[in-house]
């Protein structure tokens, strides 16, 4: 057995949690589509719990630091928030099936199983934009005392903005990046 046959079993099951979504997916329907027994896959994950536990390892680690990387504070509040939104695109846009399992797991029921193992990377990652927000009101005045709001909106709209984009929804190009940066701008503006 090879690591070969691990990511193979890990993108099949990627591509049923991606679009079924982590409880509507048995781990017998995941050995199906990867042509394998439940004892490779044990090998391999040790259960399904073990599977996403290997996503937020790997893909949902990969967006964090790039989040993080986008989201240091450079005192340029446009270019960051434009970066930390192209960012977020281009992975959505390349992982599509981590990105779209991503989001069924920001929206998961919050005594699940999957909550349970993806609250401490989803915390992580609205901690990164929420540091962001924090440092910027030191050179914005007029957001101090609503930063938490606006970090929470953003993020949102990052979220909302890359599922489109990875859908083919919506084509980022430079006009409509400008758009959405600036309704942001526009809003902590007043």
């Amino acid at each position: 057995m090879s690591d070969d046959n691990k990511e193979m079993i890990a993108a099949k099951a990627l591509n049923l949690f991606a679009y079924k979504g982590y409880e509507g997916v048995g781990v017998q329907e995941i050995c199906e589509a990867a042509g394998i027994t439940k004892p490779t896959l044990y090998h391999y994950f040790k259960s399904k719990r073990g599977l996403l536990e290997y996503f937020v390892e790997t893909e949902g680690a990969a967006l964090l630091s790039k989040i993080k990387t986008a989201l240091n504070y450079e005192h340029d509040f446009i270019n960051s928030l434009t970066k930390v939104l192209r960012t977020e695109i281009d992975f959505a846009c390349n992982n599509r099936d981590f990105y779209n399992f991503h989001c069924l797991l920001l929206n998961s029921p919050e005594n699940s199983e999957q909550n349970e193992v993806y609250s401490e990377l989803s915390s992580k990652i609205n901690n990164a934009f929420q540091e962001f927000f924090d440092l910027s009101c030191n050179e914005f005045g007029n957001m101090r005392g609503k930063n938490d709001l606006y970090s929470i909106l953003f993020h949102n709209k990052v979220v909302s903005v890359a599922t489109l984009c990875a859908r083919g929804d919506l084509i980022p190009d430079d006009q409509t990046i400008h758009h959405i940066i600036h309704s942001t701008i526009y809003g902590v503006a007043n």
